[in-house]
């Protein structure tokens, strides 16, 4: 039985801080075991591994919300499903029944999962936003449940696939645009999301440009420059985010192995699914799509609420020297604050947003600048005598916050010139080329080859450092129209390496799980306590083996079920600390499994 029901409960209890476990760990120790007839696999990941976009039925997608009727019926065609099947039939073989749990969730992140294993209650923050913006009438505590789905499932697991890390790169930059009180983010923020999960080029475009309709009066000239400064810039926020993602996931692997120290994991690598870069230029035509005609609208809305169309609505051209005067203007206002030092320049965005009037702000700046820095006195006293509003100074800077690169602004001018009308979609296309494509086709993971990869290469690296089994799926064939989710014959391909790779580990365990004796890795034999002193620190009975027994026989001395004598005390405190308690059972625990031998 090697110990796994006693490791899982010990393991869970240890990691908590609680005694609870270790007693029943101790008194389990008396009894006889049984043989274990199960081989429980269990999937976490994000709406790739949830099936999301499989189901053609009415109405929401199972694969949308875990409950018990997702449970009993999982998505047939996802991979979790197809690979459980295939660890049927291999049980068949070695007499063992397999159950597969699959509890991949939709608009996950891994920084999700694991606050989902860690806290009881926790709601997923960006897919209950998602749920709540997009499936208006869900229960409010639909979520809930999961902590103890996971827990559950995980304690019992021999295999914990874990495919996820995606999420948080791009789910972590769009929940930012879908909350932005700019209107033009919040309707670029929708159409992705609604991109991102699949649905079709006009129904992710129609919601975007209903946001735009819904707020036109709320549009500006800043706005629009604002939105279009963001998509530009916030590229250089994914690189970052790959990191937070690789640290995100191997969380997700160290609370899996404190729920259950025993269990084998596979950390599936990520793949791209938009596509390959072979068709670039017909996958660039779906986000173009999108995203042109979201941003013509907007501009269209801004000019017509600084009243720069003409009788038949089109931007004149007082509305283009109106953006690039304030093209001019953010640039101006950029280099003299980087006249600035860092402490000034913070001190001039808290002024700015106290200040009442321009003379108040230069008076601020006085006092900001000091003897030695006259040229960004002057620099930023003649900017704001030309400007003479406070309020754009304050919609200035909103703009220059709102991205690191402001140098790119001005061909926004020059792209608008192109169209003139957002009804013309060939200008649309082009200025969605122009302004919106690059951040685009990052955003909608189209282009994200090098974030993937380098993902991919820290996954590798956490399988190393936590004993995990890597598993490269990145070849997949991907779908091939704008669904992000692999298709029937993407699953089939991800089940089938993880079984190429997985088998011989999966075999080896249902074998010796069916074999296992009590003598050698449980406690129901004899847990007399010798006092040969050949024997190792963790070979606390003395039998030259270190194994199960060793972990109960410690449980239950710290518990105060049953204590050692003095003299077996140093065989027994695994980190020498001069006392016998729940980190010592810990470390013989994973002396056992193998994780990290005792010194």
């Amino acid at each position: 039985m090697r110990g796994k029901k006693f490791l899982s409960v010990l393991t869970a209890a240890a990691m908590l801080g609680s005694t609870t476990g270790l007693a029943a760990l101790a008194e389990g120790a008396e009894k006889a075991p049984s043989k274990k007839k199960t081989y429980n696999y269990v999937a976490l990941g994000d709406s790739i591994a949830a099936g999301y976009g499989l189901y053609k039925g009415e109405g929401l997608d199972p694969a949308m919300i875990i409950n018990d009727k997702l449970l009993a019926d999982p998505v047939q065609g996802a991979y979790p499903a197809i690979f459980t099947g295939y660890l049927k039939e291999l049980g068949a073989q070695n007499g063992v029944e397999v159950k597969g749990t699959n509890l991949a969730a939709t608009a996950f992140r891994a920084e999700d999962i694991e606050k989902v294993i860690r806290q009881e209650g926790y709601q997923g923050e960006f897919s209950k936003m998602i749920l709540e913006m997009f499936v208006k009438t869900i229960p409010a505590d639909v979520l809930t449940p999961y902590h103890e789905y996971f827990n559950d499932a995980l304690s019992e697991a021999d295999l914990v696939s874990i495919q996820l890390g995606g999420n948080d790169i791009v789910m972590s930059i769009v929940p930012d645009m879908l909350m932005s009180e700019n209107p033009v983010l919040q309707a670029s923020g929708v159409s992705l999301a609604l991109t991102l999960f699949g649905l079709d080029t006009t129904t992710a475009m129609g919601a975007g440009i209903k946001t735009i309709n819904d707020n036109k009066d709320k549009i500006t000239a800043e706005s629009f420059l604002e939105a279009a400064n963001y998509m530009k810039n916030v590229a250089e926020k994914a690189d970052e985010l790959v990191e937070q993602s690789a640290e995100h996931v191997k969380g997700v692997v160290k609370a899996v192995q404190e729920v259950n120290g025993e269990t084998d994991i596979a950390l599936i690598s990520m793949f791209n699914p938009y596509r390959t870069e072979d068709i670039e230029p017909e996958l660039t035509e779906d986000i173009f799509s999108t995203l042109g005609p979201i941003f013509s609208e907007a501009s269209d809305a801004a000019a017509e609420n600084e009243a720069q169309v003409d009788e038949k609505g089109v931007p004149t051209d007082g509305y283009i020297d109106v953006l690039n005067e304030k093209v001019e203007q953010v640039t101006e206002l950029k280099k003299a604050m980087e006249t600035l030092n860092d402490e000034a320049a913070e001190k001039m965005m808290e002024q700015a947003e106290k200040a009442e009037d321009i003379s108040e702000l230069k008076d601020a700046v006085t006092e900001i600048t000091t003897d030695d820095n006259e040229a960004a006195y002057y620099a930023m006293v003649d900017l704001l005598d030309k400007i003479a509003d406070i309020e754009e100074v304050q919609k200035l800077l909103d703009i220059i916050n709102s991205g690191a690169d402001v140098s790119q602004l001005p061909d926004i001018t020059a792209v608008i010139e192109q169209f003139r009308n957002s009804t013309a979609a060939a200008e649309a296309a082009a200025m969605a080329q122009q302004i919106a494509g690059p951040i685009a086709m990052q955003m909608a993971g189209k282009n994200v080859d090098p974030q993937i990869k380098g993902l991919n290469e820290k996954l590798k690296a956490i399988a190393a450092e936590t004993g995990a089994v890597y598993v490269d799926v990145y070849g997949i064939s991907p779908e091939t129209d704008s669904d992000p989710h692999p298709n029937a014959n993407g699953h089939k391909e991800i089940a089938d390496i993880m079984f190429a790779e997985l088998s011989d580990m999966v075999r080896e365990r249902m074998s010796a799980d069916g074999t296992t004796t009590a003598d050698e890795d449980t406690t129901g034999g004899d847990d007399t306590v010798s006092s040969d002193e050949d024997k190792t620190v963790g070979d606390i009975n003395g039998d030259g083996k270190i194994n199960v027994t060793d972990i109960s026989l410690a449980a239950a001395q710290v518990k105060g079920i049953k204590a050692l004598s003095a003299e077996f005390f140093p065989f027994a405190d695994a980190d020498h600390s001069g006392r016998i308690d729940v980190t010592d059972v810990v470390l013989i625990a994973a002396h056992v499994k193998n994780v990290k031998h005792l010194s």
